[in-house]
C-alpha cells in the first residue's frame, strides 16, 4: 500500500475524467487544492447541530448555510457535508480528516477516517466542538483533508451499487435529536441543583412560616383570640408574603430566560446581517 502524491493525484483525476467525465476522481477539481500529498475538500450547503436542552426537538432540522453561516456552540456535536463529491477507484483506499488550523480551534473529527474502495458521492464528516469558543461554518469553507493510497489490486468486493450520500440523510438527524453532550449533561445538572436550592429554600420559608401560624392557633384554642374579630387583610397580608417568598425564584429565572431568548434572537438577527454584508462584499 502506498499513498498518492500531489502529482499522482493530478493525474489519477484526469485518468478517470478521460474514462468518464461524469465521475472524475474528485468533482469540481482544482489543481491548487492539491498540496502535501491530499486534496482539501469544502464544506457544502447543509448542517446539522445537536440541540442544547432548551431546544424542543421538533424546532432541531438541518440548516441551510449557503447564504451565510450557522454557529457551533461549544460542547456540542454537528454534522458537515462536502461541497465535491468524490468517486473512489476499486484499487484505491481514501482517508480523511481535518485541517490542525480547523482542530486548533476546538472542532474535530469524530466520524470515521476512512473512504471505502468503489464509493461514490459526498462525505459527511461529524464532528464535535471541544473548545470554549463558537465555531462559526459557512458553505465553502475548506477545513477537510482526503488522501489516497493505492491497494495491491483491485478489490473484489468495493462498495458498487450503494448509493453515496448526495445530502445529509434524515436518519442520522433522527438518532442524534436526543444526543447527550458533555455540555447538555453540565447545564441539567446546573438546572437540577437549582431546583434543589429553591426546594430547600421554599421546605426552610415554609417550616419558619408554620411557627407563628401555630401559636396563632394555640391562641385561638385557648380562647384569647376571637377568630371572627381579626380582620380579613390579617390572612391576606401573610398569604401574599408567603406566596412571593415561595415563588420570587420561579418568577425571576422566568423573566431571566425571557430576556436570554430576546438576547438569542437579537444576536441571531445581527450574524445574519453580518453573514449576508460579507457575501455582499465577496
Amino acid at each position: 500500500m502506498s499513498f498518492w502524491s500531489t502529482q499522482e493525484i493530478i493525474r489519477r483525476n484526469q485518468k478517470l475524467s478521460r474514462i468518464d467525465n461524469t465521475k472524475p476522481l474528485i468533482s469540481g477539481f482544482k489543481e491548487d487544492r492539491v498540496k502535501e500529498a491530499s486534496y482539501t475538500l469544502t464544506v457544502g450547503s447543509e448542517a446539522f447541530i445537536t440541540s442544547s436542552p432548551q431546544t424542543k426537538l421538533d424546532e432541531v432540522k438541518k440548516l441551510d448555510i449557503s447564504d451565510g453561516f450557522c454557529y457551533i456552540p461549544p460542547g456540542q456535536f454537528a454534522y458537515l457535508i462536502t461541497e465535491e463529491e468524490v468517486n473512489i477507484p476499486t484499487d484505491c483506499l481514501a482517508f480523511i480528516s481535518m485541517k490542525f488550523s480547523t482542530k486548533a480551534s476546538g472542532l474535530v473529527n469524530v466520524s470515521g477516517f476512512h473512504v471505502d474502495p468503489g464509493y461514490s458521492g459526498k462525505l459527511i464528516f461529524a464532528v464535535y466542538n471541544a473548545g470554549v469558543n463558537r465555531i462559526p461554518i459557512r458553505m465553502g469553507m475548506e477545513i477537510f483533508l482526503i488522501w489516497f493510497s493505492s491497494l495491491e489490486a483491485k478489490d473484489d468486493k468495493p462498495k458498487i451499487g450503494k448509493k453515496g450520500f448526495d445530502k445529509i440523510p434524515s436518519t442520522i438527524l433522527e438518532n442524534s435529536q436526543d444526543a447527550e453532550t458533555l455540555q447538555n449533561l453540565s447545564e441539567k445538572i446546573s438546572e437540577l441543583e437549582s431546583q434543589l436550592n429553591q426546594s430547600s429554600f421554599k421546605s426552610t420559608i415554609t417550616l419558619g412560616l408554620l411557627i407563628p401560624v401555630n401559636i396563632f392557633l394555640l391562641k385561638i384554642l385557648n380562647d384569647e383570640v376571637v377568630i371572627n374579630e381579626v380582620p380579613w387583610f390579617f390572612w391576606l397580608i401573610p398569604l401574599i408574603i408567603l406566596f412571593v417568598l415561595l415563588f420570587h425564584i420561579d418568577i425571576h429565572l422566568y423573566f431571566r430566560k425571557k430576556k436570554k431568548a430576546r438576547e438569542e434572537k437579537a444576536k441571531a438577527k445581527e450574524e445574519k446581517a453580518k453573514a449576508k454584508e460579507e457575501k455582499a462584499k465577496q
